[in-house]
Order: C-alpha cells, then structure tokens, then sequence
C-alpha cells in the first residue's frame, strides 16, 4: 500500500504544480487524490468518512457566509473603493492591506479574511488599471503574517491554545512584536518583488460607489463582530467555537432575504478540497507515506528543528492536521513547553508563505479570485514570490521565540 499511496501523492502534487498546463484546478486535483486513496484501497470508505474534520468544514462554511453575504451586500465593493480613494498611491495601497488583513485576520481568522478581502483586491486592482496579483500576493502573506500573534488567527494556533494550554496573554505577548516586525519588512519584500507592477500606475477617475443593501451590509457586520466575541468567550471557557459562528450565521440565512444568493455565492470549492484534503491526508497515514517522511526530517525536539519540520511538513499534510499530529508527538517526547508550543504556532503559519498549500487561506484566495474572473496562483511563482518572505518571517520569529520568549518566560517564573 505504500507503493500506491506514493504513486497517487506524487500524481495529486504534481497535477497541482502543473495546473497552468493542465488547467485542472487544485481543488479539484486534492479533491480527485482523496477519491483515488479510497478506490484504491489504501484507506476504507469508514476512514474516509471519519478522517473528514466537521468542526473545520462547518467553520467555513459559517465563515463563508459572511464573506458571501458583505459582497452581495456591496459592502466589499465599497471597502475597495474606499481603500483606493483614500491611498491612491500603489505602495500606500499594498503596505495598509498588508497591515489591515493582517490585524483583521486575528478576528475572523486567515481563512475567513482572505475569503472576505479576496474580491476586495480585484476590485481595487480593475480601479487602478493594475495588475491583480502584487494585491493577492500581498492579501495571501498578510493573512499569514498577522495570523501568528493570536490563538485566534487561525485554526491550528486555536487548537494549541486549547489543547496544549497556552496562555492566552502570554501567546500574544511573546508574538505581537515579531509579527509586526514580520510585516513591515514584508512589505519591503513585496515592493522589491513587484517593483515593476507597481510602476506607471494610472487612477482613472473613479466613480463613487454605495453599498447596495444597506440592511445587508449592516446585518451581517453586527453579527460577524458577535462572531468575534463569541470566539472568544467560547475559547476562554474551552467550548469549540465552531458554535459561535453556527448560530450568527443561521441567524444571517434566517433574517436576510437574500439567504438562497448568498448560498449559492459561498465558496463551495475550496470546502471540496478540504474534503478532499482530509481524506488524502488519511491516506498519506495508512499508505506509510508520512513515516517515510519523518525519516528525512528532525523530529521535533527544539525551536529549531519544530519551526523547519512543521514548515516542511505542512505543505504535505496542510498546518491544521500538522498541529493535531505533533501536539500528542512533543507531549510523547517530552518538549511540551510553552516556547515549544509558540514555535510550532509560528512555525506551522508561516509554512502558508512557501507554497500555495502550506496554508488554505492560499487555495481559498487563488479560488476566489478565479471564479471572479481573476488570476490564480501558480505553484511555482507563488514559490519564487513567497520564498523570500518565508526567509524573513523565519529569520524574525526563530529569534524572538528562541532568545525574547526564552527570557520572557523566565522573568515571569522568577517573579513568581
């Protein structure tokens, strides 16, 4: 079984490399790998069925309710224009997108900022006569970059804030400063990368825009920031926060008149490839193909050695199934330490700035933008984009962890 597990892991990745020859999507190419795992009896339909993580799938579907409901709205539109009216200037423009998806995506998470801002981008970028990829480049790594600082910026850092018991305040004080250091020179980066897109740029007289549904646009804002503090609430007393943002959005589908639009404008493939992500995951564990893995890479024991092997691992596995496996591993090893956990956070997150599966939040923005009659990624330009970015975040995270959350720790256990 490990032959065919290979077989079909090395034919899933490389049908997503060369999705700009094939044209076949990455959803449909995960979707199609996790089908071949089951037919070919590397895995049964039962595992299958229960490798499927509904907490995850239910969250985005509720997130992606929102994001539907706010562009049907108009009120992605108008945050658009308003983006471009304010700046104007193309740096200006990349530098508070940067920043203001990376803040926002500690609220509604990576997943659900870059659903949300996805069409935000194109807006701006078809109002700047402008090439949209430096806009979704620059929306991919700031929900990246910024999701670091919180357990609430993403599902995997949320899951070590529960199950390893990381305090909330001490996860955030060790990480906001690397994080905002990690964006300011991100943003160097991404000038540098895209200096000649940004160049000759011409604003056209814009023409004012409104948000179309007022009722809409409001209903859902209010119960998207209940959505936030419910997240919270529900995290400080340890319930799955996925009930949060279930009952908001039943109650955004039971209020709006719009309810069978904003349906049918969620973002149903990327939820296909999650599916199909679980079940090729499950797959890569029964065919022996992660064990054949681990023996190229560290065990993790340090900062180090966790940082490189999750970011090496979670373009394989994705980050948010990499953390349920290394969680019980560093616990069975005996490196359970809080530095240990914050280095696995930071280091499973910013695996999204390598390759355009080292994060969903990646597919779902390449996605979006597709089915919008925009640009996708390609595997290998997002690579070349994202590496340099990648290197930098490493560099900045590695040694805050190591030598400032190292001493951190110790003033608060000498002082207690």
């Amino acid at each position: 079984m490990e032959f065919i597990a290979l077989v079909i892991a090395i034919f899933t990745y490389l049908m997503i490399a060369l999705r700009s020859i094939t044209k076949i999507p990455p959803w449909a190419s995960m979707f199609f790998g996790g089908v071949l795992m089951i037919v070919t009896g590397v895995i049964s339909v039962d595992q299958a069925y229960s490798s499927i993580n509904l907490d995850v799938i239910i969250f985005l579907i509720t997130i992606f309710t929102f994001s539907s409901a706010l562009e049907i709205s108009g009120f992605l539109r108008y945050l658009a224009y308003k983006l471009v009216t304010k700046y104007r200037q193309p740096r200006k423009i990349i530098f508070f997108i940067l920043l203001y998806s990376g803040l926002l995506s500690n609220l509604v998470t990576n997943d659900g900022v870059a659903s949300s801002w996805t069409p935000v981008m194109l807006e701006a970028s078809k109002a700047m006569n402008m090439d949209e990829l430096p806009f979704l480049y620059t929306l991919a790594f700031g929900v990246t970059i910024g999701s670091v600082m919180m357990p609430t910026g993403n599902p995997q850092n949320l899951l070590i804030l529960l199950e390893a018991h990381v305090p909330f305040l001490l996860f955030i004080g060790i990480l906001i400063v690397p994080t905002f250091v990690n964006l300011i020179l991100s943003y160097l980066v991404i000038v540098f990368l895209f200096k000649d897109k940004l160049k000759n740029v011409v604003i056209d007289d814009i023409e004012p825009v409104e948000i179309k549904d007022r009722r809409l646009a409001y209903l859902s804002l209010i119960l998207l920031i209940i959505t936030v503090l419910l997240f919270l609430a529900l995290s400080a007393l340890r319930i799955d926060i996925v009930l949060g943002s279930l009952v908001t959005s039943s109650l955004l589908l039971f209020m709006s008149k719009e309810r069978r639009n904003i349906i049918q404008r969620i973002d149903w493939s990327t939820i296909l490839f999650f599916i199909g992500l679980f079940i090729f995951t499950e797959g890569l564990f029964q065919g022996g193909v992660i064990n054949l893995l681990y023996s190229f890479i560290p065990p993790p024991t340090n900062v180090l050695t966790i940082m490189v092997s999750s970011i090496a691992l979670s373009q394989v596995l994705s980050n948010v199934p990499l953390v349920a496996i290394y969680i019980p591993e560093m616990q069975q090893l005996g490196v359970a330490s809080i530095i240990n956990w914050l280095a696995l956070a930071a280091g499973s997150t910013i695996a999204g700035n390598f390759t355009i599966l080292g994060a969903a939040s990646n597919v779902i923005i390449s996605e979006a933008s597709e089915i919008r009659g925009g640009k996708s990624f390609n595997f290998f330009e997002f690579m070349k984009y994202a590496t340099p970015v990648l290197l930098v975040n490493f560099t900045v995270l590695y040694l805050f962890i190591s030598l400032a959350g190292t001493a951190l720790i110790q003033l608060l256990a000498a002082s207690h």
